[in-house]
């Protein structure tokens, strides 16, 4: 019975990971605030080795330097749904993609599209 339950968990996906998720979180563009593009940079750094509680107390900490980027908000969107907040991603998301500036790598996201469309985005 346990060896079900554990390809029943593989095959739909544990919760709070997604499959899907292989985006990388976004660095912010030239001219960005000193200490966003910083506490961003950790984030970063925090993603990448699968600490996404660390990740996402960065980027939130270089949202309050400056809540104006696109790049921020995705971030934290990615961070959120690796960690199964679905619905703080979806907020991020849906404010990644309003401050975009016209940047593709948020406008043309595959998991911001989908999770957005999915969510009446």
């Amino acid at each position: 019975m346990k060896i079900w339950v554990l390809i029943l968990v593989i095959a739909l996906g544990a919760p709070g990971c997604s499959k899907d998720l292989n985006e990388p979180p976004l660095n912010l563009l030239a001219g960005a605030e000193p200490s966003a593009k910083s506490r961003n940079d950790l984030g970063i750094e925090h993603y990448q080795s699968g600490r996404y509680l660390d990740a996402a107390l960065h980027f939130n900490q270089a949202n309050f330097a400056d809540p104006t980027s696109g790049e921020i908000h995705f971030n934290l969107g990615l961070a959120y749904l690796q960690e199964g907040r679905k619905e703080k991603a979806i907020k991020n998301f849906h404010q990644a993609r309003k401050l975009a500036k016209g940047n593709p790598e948020i406008l043309e996201s595959q998991i911001l599209k989908e999770l957005l469309q999915k969510n009446q985005g």
